[in-house]
């Protein structure tokens, strides 16, 4: 029970703490804006298309890694100027008032090599962009935009005030309470809850049905085993970055022991079994780890 002292410190902290995080997570300004950049994305991707020749074919969902990168993706190959490329992003981006200063990289799918890129830096005055008028051949490309401060230019009033409250909160709460460990782990159970994983992930061509352990691929159906699906998991959580070997070895931590070879063995069955999209390879990084 808490003393008659302390109880107004409490109720004053989670009131406080209630505000902060209603207003941290009012789904209006970052949600829209967000939506609203990858319709941006998408329309480039259409764009690009267009100017190749290409007006049936589709662009697939675009996504954004945790460093705030948009990826571009595409169904089928095509050629393009860099050129047109360079126009219709200027175009789009300045039409639709998104951060001014950005990069662009134009990767070869099958290699997973830049094969063009350019950046524009509107707050230096200069621009950098090579390679024009040099077409490029037919092939899978995706399209990578990364703008500079995207985490920083996120940042608004209604957080600067949530960050403050949440702050006052938890000094109150330290100023007047010890936290249990009965209450931390009720914390961390919350939050692993809030972190479940989607029951469908997408991998480019790819739905990879991640509780009943299959991929399907147009009429296709391609079973998992229970180790091939939890490694999946993992690299499909973390689409083109690099997992290290520890975190995939973690599959095995039940068992009580980890065979060298297990995971390779095991990344190689994976392999397999992704090879009717030859879009989607699991690289090896060596030494280090494999990225999807």
């Amino acid at each position: 029970m808490l003393s008659s002292k302390i109880r107004p410190l409490f109720i004053a902290a989670l009131l406080l703490m209630v505000i902060s995080l209603s207003v941290c997570f009012k789904p209006d300004d970052n949600g829209f804006a967000l939506a609203r950049e990858i319709i941006v994305m998408r329309t480039i991707g259409h764009k690009i298309l267009l100017s190749s020749g290409d007006s049936s074919s589709r662009v697939l969902p675009v996504y954004q890694t945790n460093d705030g990168q948009y990826h571009i993706r595409f169904e089928s190959t095509f050629k393009f100027s860099p050129d047109s490329v360079v126009s219709i992003i200027r175009q789009n981006i300045e039409k639709n008032h998104l951060p001014a200063d950005y990069i662009v990289n134009v990767v070869e799918c099958q290699s997973n090599q830049v094969i063009f890129g350019f950046a524009i830096l509107k707050t230096e005055q200069t621009n950098l962009v090579p390679c024009k008028g040099r077409k490029q051949p037919k092939a899978y490309y995706s399209v990578n935009i990364a703008f500079r401060d995207t985490m920083f230019n996120a940042l608004n009033t209604k957080y600067v005030v949530a960050t403050g409250g949440g702050l006052i909160a938890f000094m109150l709460i330290f100023s007047g309470l010890r936290i249990t460990i009965k209450g931390k782990k009720s914390l961390i159970s919350v939050e692993n809850t809030l972190a479940a994983t989607p029951k469908v992930v997408t991998i480019w061509r790819y739905k990879f049905h991640t509780d009943d352990q299959y991929l399907e691929c147009k009429e296709e159906k391609v079973e998992l085993s229970d180790k091939e699906a939890k490694l999946l998991n993992i690299l499909a959580t973390k689409q083109n970055e690099l997992v290290e070997r520890g975190v995939l070895q973690k599959v095995w931590e039940d068992e009580g022991v980890i065979v060298a070879r297990s995971l390779d063995m095991f990344i190689s069955k994976l392999r397999k079994k992704l090879e009717s999209d030859p879009t989607v390879r699991v690289v090896n990084i060596h030494g280090k780890g494999y990225k999807l």
